[in-house]
């Protein structure tokens, strides 16, 4: 009986641990917002998120700035030339047009 007590606690420290270090304070700064028909990170402002992003975003990797569809938060980077454009219902990179990204990729299933 003592083993399992012992075990149980162990179990219950860890998984408030791990759930503690993923989840970010209530009063961090920062949110997701909703800006025209896009979702943004404003790290200056407060309050519930009113939006949630698509998948992907801008990386610095290195002196680059890359698109990762697989990761999610705000962009570190914004490629010096190029954009997402829309091309009937897909969404493609032009890296010869610039100007504000017109969609975003969604990543692969």
């Amino acid at each position: 009986m003592r083993h399992t007590v012992k075990t149980s606690l162990v179990v219950l420290l860890a998984a408030v641990w791990a759930a503690s270090a993923v989840a970010a304070p209530a009063d961090a700064p920062g949110r997701y917002k909703k800006e025209g028909d896009k979702c943004v990170w404003v790290a200056d402002d407060s309050g519930p998120n009113q939006c949630t992003p698509p998948k992907g975003r801008y990386k610095k990797e290195g002196d680059k700035c890359a698109w990762d569809a697989n990761d999610s938060g705000p962009d570190q980077c914004t490629p010096a030339k190029g954009r997402f454009k829309k091309e009937g219902d897909k969404c493609v990179w032009d890296a010869n047009d610039s100007g504000p990204d017109q969609c975003r990729p969604v990543s692969p299933r």
